[in-house]
């Protein structure tokens, strides 16, 4: 039975992204248009089946085309398996990018920052599992793609760590080390789904992971004052 598909904008895949995988095609438009059919089949084949489970033919028969038009678009299913994992980071990092912070603040964009990232963990929980599960099968030069992406994710909070170590909200902690947590404590919800639902609901789950956060992160009342007292120091100079 063929996989039912909604129809969506065109991947969010960029072209250097996608550079290494050969298209007989010349017209971008029309590539895009297809690789982002081979994602959506794919991605719900994937996590219905497993990667090593789907065949060749079993997305051919979820598309609206045949598998000698398939490979004018990619080569092998590994490199389905990469437009699959990129394009669901590329839109995490997106949406996460569009998340609101507060300018002067580095504690309440934190908070803004991880509930984004909880909600998009929560809501995308199935094809996280299936990036954790299936990205160590990619080529190489895919598999540090898509971990360039991830690291994009990490820098999102990075940021906002060493924001609030300049303004003395935060203690002198490792914001890159302390900004990878923060990442798989998100994660943790599409993980292990089941376990955190077995203990709390995902707003009750956001709260607890602040607290514990807050309480390694929040410097000594002292320390802000400290930092103002420097920034206005060079502000003056």
């Amino acid at each position: 039975m063929p996989v039912k598909v909604k129809p969506r904008p065109m991947n969010s895949l960029r072209a250097d992204q996608t550079a290494n995988i050969p298209t007989t095609i010349k017209n971008p438009v029309r590539v895009a248009h297809r690789r982002t059919e081979l994602i959506e089949v794919a991605t719900k084949l994937f996590l219905e089946r497993g990667f090593h489970n789907t065949s060749i033919r079993d997305i051919v028969r979820a598309c609206s085309f045949n598998i000698a038009s398939l490979y004018m678009y990619v080569s092998s299913k590994e490199d389905i398996l990469y437009l699959v994992a990129q394009d669901l980071m590329n839109n995490i990092a997106r949406e996460l990018g569009e998340t609101p912070l507060i300018k002067g603040s580095a504690r309440e964009s934190l908070e803004h920052g991880f509930s984004s990232y909880c909600g998009i963990a929560d809501r995308l929980r199935r094809p996280i599992r299936l990036l954790y599960r299936e990205v160590a099968f990619l080529p190489e030069g895919p598999r540090g793609n898509v971990l360039g992406t991830v690291a994009d994710v990490v820098s999102f909070f990075e940021r906002i760590v060493e924001q609030g170590i300049e303004t003395g909200e935060f203690r002198n902690v490792n914001p890159r080390m302390t900004a990878l947590d923060i990442m798989v404590k998100c994660h943790t919800i599409a993980l292990h789904t089941r376990e955190v639902r077995e203990l709390t609901n995902l707003n009750q789950y956001i709260d607890y992971q602040l607290k514990m956060l807050f309480a390694g992160l929040i410097a000594e009342p002292d320390a802000k004052k400290k930092a103002v007292s420097k920034a206005t120091s060079k502000s003056r100079r």
